[in-house]
């Protein structure tokens, strides 16, 4: 039996996915994750750095390194068979530095439920394994 979620629990997670991080409510955000990670989750965030693995990597780790400096506005969701995607408008720094990039993420679950999770950012066409690929957009924000 298929162990990937069904497409009323994707959209009702992204429903909620910006306005919980935007709110500052971890354990909610948390929680709505864990509505549609039914097994193990690696990450590229973003494509070109090296894979993350864990469910607390691609969600509370993320969330502490990121939420104090970022805003998310969800411009679109679509869900297609075992997939999903959605773009984001990100407002990344604090007053009076403040950029905005947009991102797409996309998440693929396979059937015995284990998600990879791709991002898109704008970054410079080469990072190093040493390199921050958000350094162009946080500007030393982190």
């Amino acid at each position: 039996m298929s162990r990937v979620p069904s497409r009323a629990a994707r959209l009702a997670h992204a429903a909620q996915h910006a306005e919980l991080w935007n709110a500052g409510k971890k354990d909610e955000w948390v929680a709505s994750w864990r509505t549609i990670v039914p097994a193990g989750v690696r990450m590229y965030d973003p494509v070109g750095t090296e894979e993350k693995q864990g469910f607390e990597a691609a969600t509370s780790d993320a969330y502490d390194m990121f939420q104090s400096i970022l805003k998310i506005r969800m411009v679109t969701v679509q869900v297609n068979g075992n997939e999903m995607a959605w773009v984001c408008e990100n407002t990344f720094g604090t007053e009076p530095d403040v950029a905005t990039a947009y991102s797409i993420e996309t998440f693929a679950w396979d059937e015995n439920g284990d998600l990879l999770i791709k991002t898109y950012y704008p970054m410079s066409e080469s990072v190093g394994a040493d390199a921050d690929p958000y350094a162009h957009l946080l500007k030393g924000q982190k």
